[in-house]
């Protein structure tokens, strides 16, 4: 299990294209493996590149603020607008898909993440 720390990373560190970039943890919709590639996909449609492994990307991220719903995407949950069967939308239109191995635990960890956000008594 990862340890906390008191105070969450405000930036993700990657290399992409060469240059050393750093990119507002808040801005982060949602990060997905494709063709051997991280793509993090940010505000207003913005997309980074990286060979960066997605285990690498999970470390650097709040794990109590970002979900692996699948193998091959980790989810920002303040960017979720909705919570499907079979996908989580964010709040930019995307749909992500979740394993059906990961659907009842994915949505326990939504549920309980959004009541925690609103400060409602679970």
């Amino acid at each position: 299990m990862l340890e906390q720390s008191s105070t969450p990373p405000a930036h993700l560190h990657i290399i992409s294209k060469r240059a050393r970039l750093q990119i507002p943890v808040s801005e982060i919709h949602f990060v997905e493996v494709f063709d051997w590639k991280c793509i993090i996909h940010c505000n207003a449609g913005i997309q980074y590149e990286s060979n960066m492994p997605l285990k690498s990307i999970q470390t650097q991220l709040p794990s109590e603020q970002f979900i692996r719903c699948n193998r091959s995407f980790l989810v920002n949950l303040d960017h979720v607008s909705s919570v499907e069967k079979e996908a989580l939308i964010t709040d930019g239109g995307a749909s992500v898909p979740i394993s059906i191995r990961n659907r009842p635990e994915v949505r326990r960890i939504c549920t309980a993440y959004f009541w925690h956000k609103n400060s409602l008594p679970q």
